[in-house]
């Protein structure tokens, strides 16, 4: 079955990030990157993250920022890519934390290049369609919804995102039993169910 990863090490934890400017230490707005349009271009990063929350133990699995913005370690977008290669982007990070440390080359900003198209099955979860001009422009949905997934729209993925489901990290039986074994820390899992369809 699949699942979502929900940002977060328990109920009330997040290590959580707001991308800064290195020179003057201002916010700067995260990018959408969950967007399909949205990119990063090669001048742009390294981007600098500064620690928002007070934990001193980094994870594999951050909120960058807002819902949908998604930081990973180097091994968990290694694990990523031999299980589910050619699916993703990775922008590299620089990571301020409150301590002090200054950590590169070890965290990336994740971005899915592709995503399920008609993966959930709207009627059958907790999702509500938002028109955008006259056609669906996303879900919306509670923080953590009941998703039910079409079998034949997911296939071999193991790790995915629905087009109009976007800032959800999703991950198959077989990579949530990787990360696990791996000791991956940084989120709490979210069942999802399947519908199979011949």
């Amino acid at each position: 079955m699949p699942w979502i990863l929900h940002e977060s090490i328990s109920d009330q934890e997040d290590v959580t990030w707001a991308l800064r400017n290195p020179s003057t230490g201002a916010d700067r707005t995260t990018p959408k990157i969950y967007m399909p349009t949205v990119e990063i271009s090669e001048g742009e990063y390294p981007l600098d993250f500064q620690q928002t929350s007070s934990h001193t133990e980094l994870t594999d699995f951050m909120r960058g920022g807002s819902l949908g913005v998604v930081l990973v370690s180097q091994a968990f977008r290694d694990l990523i890519e031999e299980m589910d290669p050619g699916h993703s982007l990775y922008y590299p990070v620089v990571l301020h934390c409150n301590d002090g440390r200054i950590i590169k080359d070890k965290y990336f900003l994740h971005k899915f290049s592709d995503f399920v198209d008609g993966g959930v099955i709207v009627d059958e979860s907790d999702v509500q369609p938002v028109m955008r001009k006259g056609k669906v422009g996303f879900y919306s949905s509670s923080a953590l919804p009941k998703l039910i997934w079409r079998s034949d729209k997911i296939k071999d993925r193991h790790v995915f995102a629905d087009r109009y489901l976007r800032r959800r990290f999703c991950i198959s039986d077989a990579f949530l039993e990787a990360a696990e074994d791996k000791g991956f820390k940084g989120f709490q899992k979210i069942e999802s169910f399947i519908h199979y369809v011949s």
